[in-house]
């Protein structure tokens, strides 16, 4: 399960209110990372969503763990460096798909509303999900209650599986 992940954002904190609406959360500040934004759900299953400011990076920390833990929201030098050397980027290979209360309609007006390209898509046949453009830049799949469904009824090994192994589209 995904317990939490981030996201850059040319404007992290009105991209972090959007998930906080998707995911039914409080939005705060994030001051692990300057003018970082996270939405952490209400619904006690630990979910957050962390929305950097586009040019802040991971880079890896240096040594072995001493034992020692931050005490507030700091990093040890052994954990992972956030820093502001980053550049923006148009496009990425990375997207998650998360599940929603929220019903297509919502989370199209969500997008909408920022300008965002927010489509109501039907993945082969078997679920339905929102593709929210966030900043027109990074993809996040969010599936509305029955998409969600219909989602976990199909992609299991067995059921998925079958979909997956067949011959592509066109071929025979």
């Amino acid at each position: 399960m995904i317990a939490h992940f981030s996201i850059p954002a040319a404007d992290p904190k009105s991209v972090c209110e959007v998930f906080g609406a998707i995911i039914d959360g409080i939005v705060m500040p994030f001051p692990v990372v300057e003018g970082a934004w996270v939405a952490i759900a209400r619904d006690g299953s630990g979910l957050g969503v962390e929305v950097f400011p586009q040019a802040a990076v991971h880079h890896q920390g240096e040594g072995v763990s001493d034992g020692t833990a931050a005490q507030g929201p700091f990093v040890m030098p052994w954990e992972t460096q956030i820093r502001h050397d980053g550049s923006a980027q148009s496009a990425s290979g990375f997207h998650v798909a998360i599940t929603s209360k929220l019903d297509a309609e919502q989370i199209i007006a969500l997008g909408e509303a920022r300008g965002w390209r927010a489509v109501h898509c039907e993945r082969g046949g078997v679920f339905d999900l929102v593709e929210l453009w966030i900043e027109n830049r990074a993809l996040v799949e969010v599936l509305p209650p029955k998409g969600a469904e219909r989602y976990h009824a199909f992609y299991t090994p067995e059921v998925a599986g079958k979909m997956f192994a067949g011959p592509p589209p066109g071929a025979v």
